[in-house]
């Protein structure tokens, strides 16, 4: 009588024992970073005096350029578009 189901259990508890290594490795490299710590100053000097006004800041914007996405299935361009006027070689 062989005893191939031991080998068996062993090669699935291995897998489950990898998968979860990595599962908790990747877990704790992808976690968000630790928020920074506040610094400690005087209740003062968070608190603008009432002869000192804040300044309005300017908003942050941002901008990007435009993705250009190809549509699944659909190949791209290979020709260049077609001009406006035909110009004969040379």
């Amino acid at each position: 009588m062989s005893q191939r189901w031991k080998l068996a259990v062993i090669g699935i508890l291995t897998v489950g024992a990898t998968t979860l290594a990595s599962t908790l490795t990747t877990a704790y490299l992808m976690r968000p970073p630790a928020p920074a710590a506040p610094a400690l100053e005087p209740s003062s000097a968070l608190e603008p005096s009432s002869t000192e006004e804040a300044e309005p800041r300017a908003p942050i914007v941002r901008i990007t350029p435009p993705r250009h996405h190809q549509p699944r299935g659909q190949k791209a361009w290979t020709q260049p578009p077609p001009a406006d006027e035909v110009v004969p070689a040379p």
